[in-house]
């Protein structure tokens, strides 16, 4: 399989920039105490400033990963000196981007390559406006927090770069589920760099039919082993770890590392019938992996899931919403994850119950009111790919449904009446992650180049 996009790392050159100065004298720009301003007290102050950035590095976030930290010192000259310059742009087109701390870099520009300005004052301020104007991609920093937060952005924009996804499909356009999805997944490569590989949804058939029982049965009987309500046929629960097995054969094959499916047309097919599986376990075990993955074709709640599980570093699940009072909104449907608090932490008590009232295609019971965070973030992409609505609410109740999708998640929220109206300009499926991600998702949608309708 391709590389996890979340294992990706964003690649950053630090640069520590000082003036120093080959002598004293004093002006209108230059003034102090003679003993500070000779060329030994200034290369003293250049040397504790480069040492104290170093160090400063390390509270940087771990999506972070460093090339060797370069002292750029330059007189009044303001030149920097060749050989120096050309250590600046070795290796330049294996970074993502320039940490500039200190003193400006003269002529950083001629790269091209995004700068974060780590300096508080009017030199930052100074030399962002700068590089935006030449049409160069800069941000400044007053602190750690702003180097973390900027620095996260753009992480997940590289992590949405570095994303392909497999998606199976029966090539309708629109598939009958999702009459509002984005159907030309060219908008999305091209916009932000996300690609998609459609194949037939019955081609994973042959892959599914080379999974053996002694490959499968190890991870369903540990998925079996954790619930503490188990309602789905447990000889067919494998059919669903055999489904998944097969997917991420086939992403291995197509050097894939999101995906998703057909899910009505398949249906219709009956194969489901015959071998008595569901999706649903797939793209629930997959989410929990760090592995964005959604039901039926829907790359409009897809592109919201890869930024909103990159953003908030925990899985996103999708389900349908309905309008149940003006302060109240419904989401449900079968595929919700158990690191819903993030990866890394404890997983979420679970029932494993049937989708099916036959008993085969199992799907997780999560009671979202247990969890340590009440409050939750929607995101949907309109059929553009240009907009994104996002939406907080607080999960108050949870329900469960011994068929067909479930749990049921009851939101509160300020005007559900009114944002399922705003939903007429996007469809359907909503993402949901725990937390209050409206404020960064609007930042990474600055740095990304798309909308925001906050409904």
């Amino acid at each position: 399989m391709k590389q996890k996009a979340m294992d990706m790392k964003l690649v950053v050159k630090p640069l520590v920039g000082c003036l120093t100065h080959t002598h004293f004298w004093e002006g209108p720009c230059r003034a102090g105490h003679k003993e500070d301003m000779t060329v030994e007290a200034e290369t003293k102050a250049a040397d504790e400033a480069f040492r104290s950035s170093v160090e400063g590095l390390k509270g940087v976030i771990d999506e972070v990963e460093f090339t060797e930290p370069l002292d750029v010192r330059y007189n009044e000259s303001f030149v920097v000196e060749k050989e120096l310059f050309e250590k600046i742009g070795e290796n330049v087109d294996e970074i993502d981007c320039f940490l500039c701390m200190g003193w400006r870099i003269p002529k950083l520009e001629r790269f091209g390559k995004p700068v974060i300005i780590w300096q508080n004052g009017n030199e930052g301020i100074d030399f962002a406006a700068y590089c935006r104007s030449i049409g160069v991609e800069a941000y400044v920093c007053m602190d750690l927090q702003d180097v973390n937060e900027i620095a996260h952005i753009l992480w997940v924009r590289k992590a949405v770069r570095n994303t392909r996804a497999l998606v199976l499909t029966a090539g309708s356009q629109p598939t009958f589920g999702i009459q509002s999805l984005i159907r030309d997944p060219e908008i999305l490569r091209k916009r932000y760099g996300f690609e998609v590989v459609k194949l037939p949804f019955t081609s994973i058939f042959k892959y599914m039919d080379e999974i053996t029982d002694e490959e499968a049965k190890p991870i369903a009987d540990k998925i079996i082993a954790g619930s503490t309500d188990t309602q789905v046929n447990t000889d067919w629960f494998i059919n669903d770890v055999k489904y998944y097995l097969a997917a991420k054969k086939m992403m291995d094959i197509y050097d894939c590392n999101a995906f998703s499916t057909a899910c009505h047309e398949l249906c219709t097919t009956e194969i489901p019938q015959n071998r008595k599986f569901t999706p649903c376990m797939c793209h629930s075990i997959m989410k929990d992996e760090g592995i964005p993955s959604g039901c039926e074709e829907d790359l409009n709640a897809l592109m919201a899931m890869l930024i909103m599980q990159y953003a908030a570093k925990r899985p996103a699940f999708m389900g349908n919403p309905n309008h149940e009072t003006d302060e109240l909104l419904r989401i449900h449907h079968a595929v919700p994850a158990l690191q819903m608090n993030g990866y890394g932490t404890k997983p979420l008590a679970y029932k494993l119950w049937a989708f099916t009232g036959q008993g085969f295609g199992g799907k997780l019971q999560v009671d979202f009111t247990e969890n340590e965070d009440d409050y939750i973030t929607l995101g949907r992409f309109n059929p553009a790919g240009d907009t994104m609505c996002i939406k907080k609410g607080k999960v108050i109740r949870s329900e469960y449904a011994d068929t067909y999708c479930s749990p049921f998640y009851y939101i509160q929220m300020d005007d559900a009446r009114e944002f399922m109206h705003n939903l007429a300009g996007f469809g359907h499926h909503q993402v949901l992650i725990f937390g209050d991600y409206t404020k960064m998702i609007k930042k990474i949608a600055k740095v990304m180049n798309f909308n925001i309708l906050e409904g």
